[in-house]
């Protein structure tokens, strides 16, 4: 391949990862959502943190610093590179999944359990069947475990349901600004579902009201 077409082809990676960015940074960075099933819940925190590994490419640069120029559309095509672990191809196939990630957080999806890869299980993933995220629960400095779940791969066509130990779609998904208490918005509900008593508590009680209010 001629050193054109390489710089070509970063280009167009490069031009992805911003597009990307600036998505991300606008539907899902500083949010929690609440995912319900059957009588379980989590909450899923989207940390601008956590971007640049999503994005499947190399780069020395931060995590932070590397949103950040994604975000302003400052990144430029030395800043980050390919390796064998992290092939072109990888990260061709997930930078338009990265693009839709908000798909996961305002429609029916599936979430899975027990994910197996090849080189790690997560305990939770959510996939709508296009691609899958796989996630992890996030910890602070001193390596406390938080109870709230953070994105750690994702992963494009990746038969995800097939190597799940279990799998259930997800009745209710609940939005807030990761600094509020309470979870005040409904971005996806199963008409034919009722809220579970397990996630009640984390959800504001006037939101609670109407609905049992139109269930009524």
């Amino acid at each position: 391949m001629s050193k054109k077409e390489r710089q070509r082809k970063k280009n167009i990676i490069r031009n992805q990862i911003v597009n990307a960015a600036k998505i991300y940074s606008s539907q899902l960075a500083g949010k929690s959502f609440l995912y319900l099933y059957g009588e379980e819940y989590f909450e899923v925190v989207f940390s601008k943190l956590r971007f640049r590994h999503l994005t499947g490419v190399c780069t020395s640069l931060s995590s932070a610093d590397f949103y950040k120029k994604a975000r302003k559309g400052l990144l430029s095509v030395s800043q980050f590179y390919f390796s064998n672990d992290h092939p072109y191809d990888m990260v061709k196939k997930k930078l338009p999944c990265l693009s839709n990630l908000p798909q996961i957080t305002n429609s029916q999806i599936i979430v899975v359990k027990e994910l197996n890869t090849l080189s790690v299980t997560y305990k939770l993933g959510l996939t709508n069947l296009d691609f899958t995220l796989g996630l992890v629960k996030e910890t602070d400095m001193s390596g406390g475990i938080k109870d709230w779940y953070v994105p750690a791969t994702l992963r494009a066509k990746d038969k995800s349901i097939e190597n799940s130990f279990d799998a259930e779609f997800v009745t209710y998904i609940f939005s807030k600004d990761s600094s509020s208490s309470k979870y005040k918005d409904i971005v996806f509900s199963d008409p034919d579902e009722a809220i579970p008593e397990s996630g009640k508590g984390l959800i504001d009680e006037s939101l609670l009201m109407d609905q049992n209010t139109m269930q009524g």
